[in-house]
């Protein structure tokens, strides 16, 4: 016969055998707050302190036993039996490393937008992952701030240094999104060349106006941390300003301002190409050479931008829960008293409960729906002339007292002959929408805006050429 091999039986515990022998009902007694509070205790106390450290003019009472517990980086570096070690942290961390320390002792800490990043890096730099995980969380959390404290675009500059993806996923959004609120930043002028150069390229950009858009531009190029560099930033950054999106009256200003007497070889040929813009646009109502994009201008006088608003949106049902919003888009940007000589129309209809429409086939009613958010924009008396047209969605939330771009969806179509309408689904999380602390409702108001854009047009789109 086959031996078996024989079954191996872990020796009981005194107390498990006196358990199990009673039948007695087991229950874990839980004092963690207790034990917290006894190494909290020990936070800055000379009470068992084997070690000083000092940071700056500040000295902090330690505990060589915690501190290696905590971070491999402090094991290599206090194994030492110097009573005092000094740690040189840089000027922006120094002043929060007693709160980093605390962390250490007590598993918790407080912080704001303003001490949250010198905190994370002090967590980089000694490796506590926990402490790293849970300051990006907070920033997560916080990208929605009034403009003097708002800090996202310092967290931006973080997040792609240490190749944090999802932050700068989501400070990405936010800033393209509300970037008036960054220009109102405390930030603001310590963006770095490389980024300003990064929005500035972007058609995507949510602002009131150009003019409104270089005047900060020129804040920034003036300021005292870019005064050494400043030709060579405008040689670098003036070609991506818009000037044909600037009324004449707003590029007389620019072409009077100090910084263009100073500069004018840098903005001649910018204010010119606007003038010359504005004039055959006045002349001619239409020119195709150096033709500028738009961006999404919220400013009346660009008729570029259509909010619209759905009260009660979790008690309306999907029947009546489509909104229609009528556009008149102008084909080129000129002044307001102009543009609407040479608009196309548009309707839009956006189902923000899922699509509903009623048919007709052979006298019966028939209803055709879907659980889908969907968009829709149909270009009403359709001609030969091929748009490529450029379509944003956004939609508004509200937190810290700020009403904000919460969520924005953006779309491309080439309108012709052939192709008449738009159509996209699944715009935005249904069940989203649906929460009761839903992001994307204000009191229960869906309020947004939506741009549409006619960035080119011509007969040569249809050859590929799009530039």
């Amino acid at each position: 016969m086959e031996s078996r091999p024989a079954k191996r039986h872990h020796p009981e515990t005194k107390d498990e055998g006196l358990n199990k022998k009673q039948n007695l009902t087991l229950e874990t007694i839980k004092d963690e707050a207790a034990f917290v509070s006894r190494f909290s205790a020990l936070y800055n106390s000379s009470n068992l302190s084997d070690l000083v450290l000092r940071v700056g003019r500040d000295r902090y009472y330690s505990h060589r036993f915690i501190l290696i517990t905590a971070s491999d980086v402090f094991e290599g570096g206090v194994e030492s039996q110097e009573p005092e070690i000094d740690l040189t942290e840089d000027p922006e961390c120094a002043p929060v490393f007693g709160i980093f320390l605390k962390y250490l002792y007590s598993g918790s800490v407080q912080v704001s937008t303003d001490t949250v990043l010198p905190i994370l890096l002090l967590a980089d730099k000694y490796s506590i992952t926990t402490l790293r995980e849970s300051c990006i969380e907070y920033m997560m959390r916080h990208i929605v701030e009034s403009p003097d404290t708002n800090r996202t675009l310092t967290w931006y500059q973080y997040a792609k240094m240490t190749g944090q993806e999802k932050l700068k996923e989501i400070c990405q959004k936010f800033i393209l999104s509300n970037f008036d609120v960054i220009l109102d930043a405390p930030d603001w002028h310590e963006m770095t060349k490389t980024e300003l150069v990064e929005f500035l390229s972007s058609s995507d950009l949510v602002v009131l106006s150009e003019i409104h858009l270089w005047n900060k531009v020129e804040k920034w190029l003036t300021c005292e941390e870019n005064r050494d560099s400043l030709a060579e930033n405008l040689k670098d950054i003036l070609p991506l300003l818009r000037f044909n999106m600037i009324l004449p009256k707003n590029l007389l200003t620019i072409e009077s301002s100090p910084l263009c007497s100073k500069y004018t070889e840098h903005f001649a040929e910018k204010l010119n190409q606007a003038y010359r813009h504005h004039s055959l646009m006045m002349d001619c109502g239409d020119v195709c050479e150096n033709r500028e994009q738009f961006r999404n201008y919220y400013s009346k006088e660009y008729h570029l931008c259509f909010p619209f608003l759905l009260e009660n949106y979790p008690g309306i049902s999907k029947i009546n829960s489509r909104v229609t919003v009528e556009c008149h888009v102008p084909t080129h940007y000129m002044p307001s008293s102009q543009s609407q000589g040479s608009c196309t129309e548009f309707t839009a209809y956006f189902f923000p409960r899922g699509f509903y429409n009623t048919i007709t086939l052979y006298g019966t009613y028939m209803n055709r729906q879907s659980d889908a958010t969907t968009f829709k924009l149909c270009r009403k008396f359709s001609d030969q002339t091929t748009l490529k047209t450029d379509v944003t969605l956004v939609l508004y939330g509200r937190k810290n007292s700020v009403r904000y771009i919460a969520y924005t969806f953006n779309m491309s179509h080439l309108f012709g002959k052939e192709s008449s309408t738009l159509a996209m689904e699944n715009i935005i999380d249904l069940d989203k929408l649906m929460q009761d602390d839903s992001p994307y409702l204000i009191d229960g108001t869906l309020d947004g805006k939506l741009f549409v854009k006619i960035q080119d047009m011509g007969p040569h789109l249809l050859d590929g050429d799009t530039k």
